[in-house]
């Protein structure tokens, strides 16, 4: 499939930084890769008034254990601080990836989390079935959750087929099942997506979703356009127009994003993403509009320093959804900065101030991550 580009800031370029190659899958007739063990530890910090003052709110640590991407296992716990002092773990997340062979990987997942009284227990497990038949992929996600009773039962199956006609084609489907009052899996949701890419430098995503209503039919909820345009080796842009169906069965727009990046002569990186919305009032959804209003404006402007430093910083703009007519406002500045810290480590500190309701920037999240490869 032609994936469009991805400007995801700044955890892709960390991860080159620090594990310049743990991303990178072997072929079949290469030899088995190394073993690499990473790990982080990130802790932070909230802001609960109105000044810069924050205080310590949870420590999360992070371990892996990478073949490649298919094969291996990951372990997160998070703490919080105790009521009488220290820590306790409120979180823990373990996810191991196991390579059947060249055409099917299993993963599982298990999230087990603290009761009142401290005990963990597991609230999610996920199994996941990667199969590969000639051009076409099956995916099966079965998600279970505990009963009243703590026994863990089969809540919600995902079941996704990626069939790829061409090299200039790919289709899929993604159906939901749950279970209905006799405790038999019936089809709920389907997800039905073709993607063709129509020229060297444009591609087009056509999602359909559907649901099923009380009588049994599935109906038409909406669906999603998304023409991505490569404008160069490191710019892009994407549109994304957004359609529901509403009471009437008519279909109406309802969102529209576009999405730039493109890079300065210097290394520079910029992002912007322009959301236009339909629905702003949230009091006035199925009520007659003028169209589409610009309701969100997201901007990031990366760069990275001559001793490896990456700066990042984001800035939102949003509109007040009572007040729209008073235009977009700036709510909310996230800066980030990540360096080599020596021993194939990685210091990330990542800053997140808002706006409070006298037009005041205070912090509202501080975050201090320290990521290292062991091996």
């Amino acid at each position: 499939m032609n994936k469009p580009m991805r400007f995801i800031f700044p955890l892709f370029l960390l991860l080159q930084v620090a594990w310049p190659n743990c991303l990178t899958s072997q072929g079949a007739s290469a030899q088995r890769p190394q073993t690499k063990e990473n790990s982080s530890n990130d802790v932070v910090y909230s802001s609960f008034g109105s000044s810069d003052r924050t205080e310590y709110t949870s420590r999360t640590s992070q371990y892996q254990k990478l073949v490649d991407e298919r094969d291996y296992e990951l372990s997160t716990t998070v703490r919080v601080p105790a009521i009488n002092g220290g820590e306790r773990v409120d979180r823990e997340v373990t996810e191991r990836s196991q390579k059947i062979n060249e055409n099917q990987f299993k993963l599982e997942r298990v999230v087990r989390s603290a009761d009142t009284n401290g005990r963990l227990s597991s609230t999610e497990v996920m199994n996941e079935d990667h199969q590969v038949k000639g051009s076409t992929e099956e995916i099966q996600r079965t998600f279970y959750r505990p009963e009243i009773n703590g026994k863990l039962v089969a809540q919600t199956v995902e079941k996704e087929t990626i069939t790829r006609p061409s090299k200039k084609e790919t289709l899929s489907t993604r159906a939901i099942y749950r279970p209905d009052g006799e405790g038999t899996f019936t089809l709920t949701d389907l997800e039905e997506s073709s993607e063709k890419k129509i020229a060297d430098t444009i591609s087009i995503r056509d999602t359909v979703r559907k649901a099923r209503e009380p009588n049994g039919r599935l109906a038409v909820m909406g669906s999603t356009r998304e023409t991505t345009t490569k404008l160069g080796d490191r710019s892009f842009k994407k549109e994304s127009l957004v359609h529901r169906t509403d009471e009437n069965g008519r279909t109406v727009l309802e969102d529209k994003v576009v999405e730039t990046q493109s890079e300065k002569p210097d290394g520079t990186k910029l992002y912007q993403k322009l959301l236009e919305s339909r629905n702003v009032h949230p009091l006035a959804r199925d009520m007659d509009d003028k169209g589409l209003i610009l309701s969100q404006r997201i901007t990031s402007e990366e760069r990275k320093l001559p001793d490896g430093t990456i700066e990042n910083t984001t800035k939102v703009e949003t509109l007040d959804r009572l007040t729209p007519s008073n235009g977009l406002k700036l709510s909310q500045i996230i800066t980030e900065t990540s360096k080599p810290a020596g021993n194939v480590r990685v210091a990330v500190e990542r800053v997140v101030k808002t706006r409070d309701v006298n037009g005041n920037y205070v912090v509202l999240r501080k975050d201090s991550e320290i990521l290292e490869q062991k091996k």
